[in-house]
């Protein structure tokens, strides 16, 4: 919220004097503020062409804060996929008997692959490749087992693998393409050979792939193209899914693509970083700018980059006491990565000191614990006192905090307790009163402790601005369904 009104005081001071209600900047910032993101980059990507220049530079940044906020978003969907669908996926291949799906082989595999489990995912994939399949599916396991090789230290082998591919489908040279860029094979140019491949499909008239469109948003995101990206993610279908299996007339199986949600979430964050960078250059803005620059950096993984936007920020004058506050709890974050735990907990108690029982400072910290899956009892007990004393939408905040430190620490009962005292109660799983993320982690808790028509809800509501949660629905269904031994009570349109 913050965010909000300070982007809305500097458009005040850069922009010219057009209605706010023609606006397209406080426009976007207002859909922003509901979390609908998808709505709010769409509608000022299209409108920046247009935008004076004197504009441009604001609407950079909220371009920025826009993608930044689906990057983190992204991020939390891609964590929860992973769980469900492994455990989906992991009921499926333990079926036996003529019913048993062949492809949940494959799937599971490639969810094990990702989820950075290599021994099991590659006894999966070589599974799958002993038996009957599609050759483009066949390929695409063989291409996962070169990339399990590669992760393993074993370079020639995956070379041999990827060398052995026809790549004549050009879904699987996208395949190829994400295994090269993923291995950082510069010299392969995976870009190139996605572009190859995205030109064949256009040209032979066929509708762009999920396979297609997942894979090269992941090679445009790490190449660093983000605008190749958008152009793409235009076209493609995110609640589609990726091989469906027709076990019998009664019985059939969808699989989607585990990869989805992580390139979207790499792919956002790139984004945003591109966009906040154009921002930064304006001087009015670099202050603000280097903040969120700083964010990004930090949930792309890229440590020295964050601390320097960090720092940036924080030597900037005349920045407002709560970004300072929320940028000084990063650094704290960011000594921590590095090992240096005494320096991360003195930042974090100083800021504590100057700001007794601050809801937000509170939430904030905890937040990081949780992220970071580190243990702050002290700042937790602080925490449930302060939040006992409070009410209002100041304290609902520190009840998410307290909720998502918890589930870090797997006090599930606590979690739930915590995060739903959070959420609005009259609009509890809409999007425009809730932080998404925060239903994302409730989601979460519910599949843990099993409440799984809860967690659906969830999601039912979040599909309208999310299509690719689909995969997450999905996956919980199934398991609900074999849990229950029925078709479940919540459906999916």
């Amino acid at each position: 919220m913050y965010g909000i009104l300070f982007l809305f005081f500097i458009i005040g001071l850069v922009a010219s004097s057009a209605h706010a209600a023609d606006d397209p900047v406080q426009k976007a910032m207002k859909a922003y503020e509901k979390h609908r993101y998808e709505d709010a980059a769409r509608d000022l990507r299209a409108a920046l062409p247009s935008l004076e220049q004197s504009k441009q530079s604001t609407a950079r940044l909220a371009l920025g804060m826009i993608y930044l906020k689906n990057g983190e978003l992204h991020q939390g969907l891609a964590q929860m996929s992973a769980e469900v669908s492994a455990d989906y996926l992991k009921r499926l291949s333990s079926d036996r008997g003529a019913g048993r799906s062949m492809y949940s082989d494959l799937y599971l595999g490639l969810a094990l692959l990702e989820g950075g489990k290599t021994a099991p995912a590659q006894t999966s994939l070589e599974k799958f490749l002993a038996g009957r399949g599609d050759a483009r599916y066949k390929a695409i396991a063989t291409i996962a087992l070169g990339t399990a090789a590669n992760v393993m230290g074993d370079k020639q082998k995956a070379q041999e693998l990827w060398g052995g591919i026809n790549s004549s489908d050009p879904d699987v040279k996208t395949e190829l393409a994400a295994a090269y860029s993923r291995a950082g094979l510069a010299e392969k140019d995976p870009v190139a050979l996605c572009d190859e491949a995205l030109a064949e499909v256009k040209k032979g008239g066929k509708p762009l792939s999920l396979i297609a469109a997942k894979n090269c948003l992941g090679v445009y995101a790490r190449a660093g193209a983000p605008d190749k990206g958008l152009d793409l993610l235009q076209r493609a279908d995110l609640k589609s899914y990726s091989y469906r299996e027709a076990i019998s007339k009664s019985k059939v199986i969808t699989f989607y693509d585990i990869q989805v949600l992580p390139n979207l979430a790499a792919f956002y964050l790139q984004a945003s970083l591109a966009s906040l960078e154009k921002a930064a250059s304006d001087p009015q803005l670099k202050g603000i700018a280097s903040y969120y620059v700083g964010e990004a950096q930090a949930l792309a993984g890229n440590a020295d980059q964050a601390a320097k936007a960090t720092a940036a920020f924080l030597a900037a004058p005349q920045m407002p006491s709560q970004y300072r506050s929320k940028a000084m709890v990063r650094q704290g974050s960011l000594q921590q990565q590095k090992g240096k735990q005494a320096e991360a907990i003195g930042i974090w108690d100083e800021l504590m000191r100057k700001q007794p029982g601050d809801p937000e400072l509170l939430s904030d910290i905890l937040m990081t614990c949780g992220r970071l899956r580190i243990e702050c009892p002290r700042i937790a007990q602080t925490s449930a006192g302060v939040v006992e004393a409070g009410d209002g939408k100041r304290f609902a905040m520190l009840n998410v905090g307290l909720g998502r430190y918890y589930l870090s620490r797997k006090d599930t009962a606590k979690a739930v307790s915590y995060l739903e005292a959070g959420r609005d109660k009259g609009n509890k799983n809409k999007i425009e009163s809730n932080d998404p993320v925060m239903l994302v982690d409730l989601s979460d808790a519910y599949y843990r402790t099993k409440k799984f028509s809860e967690a659906l809800e969830i999601y039912f509501e979040m599909s309208k601005q999310f299509p690719e949660v689909r995969q997450i629905q999905e996956a919980l269904q199934g398991i609900y369904s074999m849990e229950h031994k029925s078709a479940g009570d919540v459906k999916i349109n």
